[in-house]
């Protein structure tokens, strides 16, 4: 018998893999015919992490009858059968929803932005920890806006493809960081769903260096952390953790004064010029005054949404895979 994980269980084995972790090879499955969530199973099984009452374990079954009532299990059915690219190899027989699955589960259980920001961190470059917030590290990307769109595609019809490809629509791939996944939507999302109307943006975007401008950091090129392609303007998330130290300020100062040579206006974004509402609305006005970009005044609604964003996606009691 075969122990599938889904749901926020699997959103918690993913968003917390680790860059040296090897990514568990693709399975074939195409049912859940063999599926269990017997407690023995469970119990014998050497799950990657704990499960509790208050943190259950999330499995799939193929149908009510396999379905279990223990306070320490929550059991989801799935009678149809599954995309090719659902499942990978976890440990034996056991499997774990792919990235792209699991995206479609939490779809169907999680509001709008909530869909997207699940999005932005399983496409983006960073792991979190345990606890579900934080972040742990660098790591390769999950999957990208494609693969998932590919996957809702093949499982058009199933509980949570609509609102999973409405969300989709807002998903951007390789942020690097909790911050970036902030910044990035306030800057992309439509003033409706909470953003500010800024123009297009690119994350981590390639910006080829001036030949005469590398020997000063080394490199033929470096990748702006939001960039403005219309406005060639970046904005960069400064971190405490990352941007201190004397050879550290040092290369992101040089990195900075080259992209200014080279006619990309920049802006540091960091934890204290944003840690309130109303330091980010002043950020935000920043920005767009040193892009070059027009003010804009918003209606009630849309400011609304803008605080309910920030709110969101700076709560330090949310956890990205809450029971």
């Amino acid at each position: 018998m075969t122990l599938y994980l889904s749901h926020q269980s699997a959103l918690r084995y993913w968003l917390t893999k680790t860059q040296d972790e090897a990514f568990p090879d693709g399975v074939p499955d195409k049912s859940l015919a063999f599926a269990t969530a017997s407690m023995k199973e469970v119990k014998c099984a050497g799950l990657p992490f704990g499960y509790s009452p208050k943190d259950p374990l999330h499995l799939l079954v193929p149908n009510r009858s396999c379905a279990r009532g223990h306070k320490s299990v929550v059991t989801h059915v799935w009678s149809r059968a599954v995309p090719q690219g659902s499942f990978n190899e976890l440990w034996g027989s056991n499997r774990i929803s792919s990235p792209e699955f699991t995206y479609l589960q939490m779809a169907g259980r999680r509001p709008l932005i909530e869909t997207v920001e699940i999005g932005c961190y399983l496409c983006g470059g960073f792991s979190i920890e345990d606890e579900g917030r934080g972040y742990v590290g660098e790591r390769s990307p999950l999957t990208d806006p494609g693969d998932i769109r590919s996957f809702l595609d093949a499982a058009k019809g199933a509980y949570g493809a609509v609102p999973a490809m409405r969300a989709l629509e807002y998903v951007i791939p390789s942020a690097a960081s909790p911050m970036e996944v902030l910044l990035m939507l306030a800057f992309s999302l439509p003033p409706e769903l909470g953003g500010w109307d800024f123009p297009p943006i690119s994350v981590n975007q390639r910006i080829e260096v001036d030949e005469r401008l590398q020997t000063l950091i080394d490199k033929s090129y470096v990748r702006g952390d939001i960039y403005m392609p219309s406005v060639k303007g970046d904005v960069e998330y400064d971190s405490y953790a990352f941007h201190t130290g004397k050879y550290r300020l040092d290369h992101t100062q040089a990195r900075r004064n080259v992209l200014e040579a080279m006619g990309v206006k920049t802006v540091s974004a960091t934890w204290g010029q944003t840690n309130t509402f109303d330091k980010f609305e002043t950020f935000i006005w920043m920005v767009r005054e040193r892009f070059g970009i027009e003010q804009r005044e918003f209606d009630d609604r849309e400011k609304a949404a803008q605080k309910d964003l920030y709110a969101l996606l700076t709560d330090k009691n949310k956890r990205m895979f809450c029971p």
